[in-house]
C-alpha cells in the first residue's frame, strides 16, 4: 500500500478505517472453524473478508474516534460471515 495514495494537501488519510474491520475479523476468527471444509488459504480468508464487509454499512472513522453506538450485533457479524464463507465454499476463487 502506497502512502501517496492515502494523502490528501499533506496529510495522512491511512489511519482513517471502516469501524467495523477489526471486530469483523475477531468474528470471523470465532466462526470459522465452525465450516470443516473451509481450506484456510490466503485467498479463501480474504475471500470472506471482502464478502462479508460488502454486506455491511461501512463506517469510517479516524484514529481515537469513539463510537457511541453500536449498529451491529455480534450475531449480525457471524450472519454475514456465515453467508460469505457458504458464498466461498461453493464457489472457490481457486483450483
Amino acid at each position: 500500500m502506497k502512502l501517496e495514495k492515502y494523502e490528501s494537501f499533506g496529510v495522512n488519510l491511512a489511519n482513517v478505517r471502516n469501524a467495523w474491520e477489526t471486530r469483523l475479523i475477531k468474528c470471523m476468527n470465532e466462526v470459522l472453524p465452525e465450516f470443516a471444509d473451509f481450506d484456510y488459504c490466503a485467498i479463501c480468508i480474504q475471500d470472506v473478508y471482502a464478502l462479508a464487509m460488502n454486506h455491511l454499512t461501512p463506517k469510517y472513522v479516524q484514529q481515537g474516534t469513539v463510537l457511541l453506538k453500536k449498529e451491529y450485533t455480534d450475531n449480525d457479524f457471524r450472519d454475514v460471515i456465515e453467508m460469505a464463507v457458504e458464498k466461498v465454499l461453493n464457489n472457490p476463487n481457486h483450483q
